[in-house]
């Protein structure tokens, strides 16, 4: 029924076991009533199943009944309560759990789900298949009152002091699918109350560009960004870790850029044509120019091929205008093609973290705040449930059949009202139930 063993909740809680069994705990010997391991557990299942009361009502089953579904799915002994739960990971390095993002993505991909996600490119000295990964920052948590040493600050005209957490996410996307794996991810984070300059997403997303070639080496990248990402120093950076980009490029924030694509206009080095999708009143034309070989900044050695792309309806009205960046090889064979991996960079936005906000994850809800690294640790935590229904979905039929049922939405909330109120054997059971196809335990 579920032949994808390393497509199962069960296999990746023998990860999170693995993993989180090998965490440090900086608590006192007199003070480990909850291991370690239970609590991120614990943490780790109220975020899959969205559930901010979760561990109240399996710590009331467990004391009815001995037992309870955080220990029957999850394999958690000891329940803390939600005060404890805070207490305990306020503290755990958030690299220790950071690390089961790219051992998940392995799982997708030796799985052979990788395929899915890959886009070629069919010509010119770059012809290959890639991965696209889009690159963009995102604030998880905003408050005036509540705040932490690593908060970024920022003092609006009235003096008043907003607190935030910040991350940058690194997410594997593709034109055409809905579906996107969360890659990697880094914080946007201060070091202390008093760090100056701050940090910021740029810097962050130089550590994490540098992360995913170190941990990813072999992997066939073409990363993607908004106009933030679209200046020397960062180019610079992918081209020494060898990932081709595409990268918005707007004009009114690149003078220099714009003044050589006009300065090449009627030369060889600039190429204009057309191709069209769809016909008759569905039909759209797409019109592009190209340049080549350009300086991406007075005086820059760096030099970048742009691309710039109108798309107009039947009609005539204009439906889509943007322009890029790229070292990738574009020529008329292959434009088409580099323009709609540019064009993916909003399912960041749209498909994770839109829906991680609004559908039903909560990720702004304030799990608690802590003093050190707890906001992060949360994050990280949801993070990781989202990509197990990321993976669920790619490879559990149970919870496929689930899914074709209810939405979301729907399914989640049936899923935990059965898991507060009866005690079931395993994951698979559980969505048994839901399908009537088993009774719960006695």
């Amino acid at each position: 029924m579920r032949p994808l063993t390393s497509l199962t909740l069960e296999a990746i809680v023998d990860l999170l076991t693995t993993t989180f069994s090998a965490v440090d705990d900086p608590r006192a010997t007199d003070q480990l009533r909850y291991p370690l391991h239970d609590t991120l557990l614990s943490g780790f299942a109220m975020m899959f199943f969205q559930h901010p009361s979760l561990l109240q009502f399996q710590r009331a089953m467990q004391r009815k009944r001995r037992r309870c579904n955080l220990q029957t799915i999850f394999g958690v002994r000891d329940v803390p309560a939600d005060t404890q739960l805070r207490e305990i990971l306020d503290g755990v390095e958030p690299e220790s759990i950071r690390v089961v993002l790219p051992q998940l993505w392995e799982k997708v991909r030796r799985a052979g789900w990788g395929g899915r996600f890959t886009t070629t490119l069919p010509s010119g000295q770059h012809q290959g298949t890639y991965y696209t990964v889009a690159l963009d920052g995102s604030e998880y948590f905003h408050s005036t009152q509540v705040q932490c040493a690593h908060c970024l600050r920022q003092v609006d005209p009235q003096g008043r002091v907003h607190y935030s957490h910040k991350i940058v996410g690194a997410t594997v996307v593709r034109a055409g699918s809905h579906q996107v794996v969360p890659l990697d991810v880094e914080e946007v984070r201060n070091a202390t109350t008093k760090s100056a300059p701050q940090d910021c997403e740029l810097t962050a997303g130089k550590r994490l560009s540098a992360r995913l070639r170190r941990e990813h080496p072999q992997m066939a990248l073409i990363v993607i960004g908004d106009d933030l990402y679209s200046h020397v120093p960062f180019v610079e950076q992918l081209q020494q870790l060898r990932l081709h980009y595409v990268l918005v490029a707007k004009p009114s924030s690149q003078p220099p850029l714009m003044a050589a694509v006009a300065a090449a206009e009627g030369t060889d080095q600039s190429q204009t044509g057309q191709w069209t999708e769809g016909s008759g009143a569905r039909q759209r034309t797409s019109t592009y120019r190209l340049v080549r070989h350009l300086p991406l900044a007075l005086e820059s050695v760096v030099r970048v091929n742009y691309v710039e792309v109108w798309e107009h309806a039947a009609s005539g009205t204009l439906l889509y205008h943007n322009s890029w960046i790229t070292d990738l090889d574009v020529d008329a064979t292959n434009v088409a093609v580099v323009v709609q991996i540019g064009r993916t960079r909003w399912k960041i936005e749209n498909e994770q973290f839109n829906v991680h906000k609004n559908h039903g994850y909560e990720l702004t809800h304030n799990y608690g705040h802590g003093q050190q690294t707890l906001s992060m640790v949360f994050y990280l935590l949801n993070l990781l449930a989202y990509v197990a229904h990321v993976v669920l979905a790619l490879g559990d039929r149970l919870y496929q059949r689930c899914r074709a049922q209810e939405s979301r939405r729907e399914l989640w909330a049936a899923l935990r009202a059965l898991v507060n109120a009866l005690l079931v054997e395993s994951w698979g059971h559980l969505l048994e139930v839901y399908l009537e196809d088993a009774d719960a335990s006695p």
